[in-house]
């Protein structure tokens, strides 16, 4: 991840191993990391109060496959849900009543 500063791109983050930068390693030397999607977010109202977030301190994951976490932000994100639908790569819960 690379973030602009003017004309030029510098590490988002700035860690190495065993003295190279994170962006020149292998991938497979990486550590496992985990993408935030919007499934489910549960937070006590202590925690936005005290910390103005609902992140907290203290954070238990949640873990999605594939596309249950799917998460709809801009117009062309519905069409690569339509598609995913007709091609049956992920289907929508079933809503009981």
């Amino acid at each position: 991840m690379w973030v602009l500063n003017g004309d030029f791109m510098h590490p988002l983050i700035k860690k190495s191993i065993n003295g190279t930068s994170w962006h020149s390693n292998q991938t497979k030397l990486l550590p496992k990391y985990y993408v935030q999607n919007a499934s489910m977010e549960i937070s006590l109202v202590k925690n936005v109060i005290k910390y103005n977030s609902i992140s907290g301190k203290k954070i238990i994951p949640f873990k999605t496959l594939k596309y249950e976490g799917f998460d709809i932000n801009y117009p062309e994100d519905i069409i690569v849900l339509k598609y995913l639908l007709e091609n049956k790569l992920a289907k929508l819960p079933e809503l009981t009543l």
